[in-house]
């Protein structure tokens, strides 16, 4: 019997030891928030509001075009034989047609021209939450920005946001709120400056 109790000891040192090592250590950050801080997404995003820009002056241009040959042909509708109506609301539809493909075109470009100018800075901030991670020796990453970890106990992990942040060169700014002459709460605004 007690060899019985011995061996059943052991067993459930065994398996805490086991389910201990396996908990890990873990560090939370909000990725997005983190990438939109970044200066170089900040200037990509000034890139492709400039590129934006460029293909938003042709768009209205197609559309003034369009706008003025559909006016004439309205005007001058009445005066012209039935084969030349046809004739110019066929152009007219294929000018409105154009018109949406190049619009549909553009967009897709600009998604295509947003990922590509966004997989190094991707890429520049998964190696800076890798170096915090192995400087602090954690076995996982949760992303609070996606909202999917309803609770997240700030005692076990380990938020690796300013270490980040100062990897990246994002200042950090503390803000606290005194009342009565005394501190009450201190606050990181993060605000990139």
């Amino acid at each position: 019997m007690k060899t019985a109790k011995t061996l059943l000891t052991t067993i459930l040192l065994c398996v805490t030891a086991v389910v201990s090592a396996q908990e890990g250590k873990f560090g939370f950050i909000d990725f997005n928030e983190t990438l939109r801080r970044m200066p170089d997404y900040k200037e990509a995003e000034t890139n492709l509001r400039q590129i934006q820009s460029e293909y938003h002056e042709e768009i209205e241009r197609s559309k003034r075009e369009f706008e003025r040959q559909y006016i004439e042909f309205m005007l001058e509708q009445d005066h012209l034989s039935p084969s030349i109506v046809a004739k110019r609301q066929k152009e007219l539809q294929l000018l409105m047609d154009n018109n949406a493909q190049f619009r549909d075109d553009i967009q897709q470009e600009l998604e295509a021209r947003r990922d590509e100018l966004l997989v190094p800075i991707k890429k520049k901030l998964l190696k800076a939450v890798s170096d915090v991670c192995t400087e602090k020796n954690l076995d996982y990453v949760v992303d609070t920005g996606k909202g999917t970890y309803l609770y997240i106990n700030e005692n076990r992990g380990v938020d690796i946001s300013e270490d980040v942040y100062t990897l990246l060169g994002i200042e950090i700014v503390r803000e606290t709120v005194v009342e009565g002459g005394q501190p009450v709460l201190t606050t990181n605004d993060n605000t990139v400056k």
